[in-house]
């Protein structure tokens, strides 16, 4: 196979209609070292994902949040269309995607190393719950840990102040909600 480029306006406008919910992305390479994928919003994120490695955001149509928790702090962080973020390994960060935006993520592909989930008490902070495993296939393995943890009332209840944690709604806020909650 001779190498070649790849347009990448082109192939999101022929995969446009994968980057809906409830899949909402799209992955360009299969079988190769990095994890290349195309995400679609809106998304209804409350977990937060901790992967081993780097991940590569480049926001390609509006603008997203990524939710992160650093320093034991919780804080946004705006991605603007035309930005670009590296984010650290191990830093949690759940991705807040509005309607009619399009990001690219890129990843490695960690075939023996563990990732975590969690989910946080909105009141308090506290970590809700945690679920660690190898991921090997996104778009199938996500979806049954996410219905099990919202399925399960235990885990969604805090520990330390009884809350419990609803499940998301789809993100509706736009780019100009995003600047005034940001101040950017």
């Amino acid at each position: 196979m001779a190498l070649s480029t790849l347009n990448l306006k082109v192939w999101i406008d022929e995969h446009r209609h994968l980057l809906k919910p409830p899949v909402g992305n799209a992955q360009i390479w299969k079988d190769a070292d990095f994890i290349v994928m195309v995400v679609g919003g809106p998304n209804s994120r409350k977990d937060y994902h901790v992967d081993p490695s780097e991940e590569f955001f480049y926001q390609l149509e509006g603008d997203m949040v990524l939710k992160i928790v650093e320093d034991g702090k919780f804080r946004d962080v705006p991605i603007r269309e035309g930005e670009i973020l590296l984010l650290p390994p191990g830093v949690p960060h759940s991705p807040q995607r509005f309607p009619d935006t399009v990001g690219l993520v890129i990843e490695r592909a960690r075939p023996a190393q563990t990732d975590a989930f969690q989910w946080y008490c909105e009141s308090c902070g506290k970590l809700l719950h945690e679920v660690t495993l190898v991921v090997t296939d996104i778009t199938t393995q996500l979806k049954p840990l996410f219905e099990a943890f919202w399925a399960d009332e235990a885990a969604r209840t805090c520990g330390a102040c009884g809350a419990i944690l609803s499940k998301p709604g789809l993100a509706t806020a736009t780019a100009a909600d995003t600047a005034t909650a940001t101040g950017r």
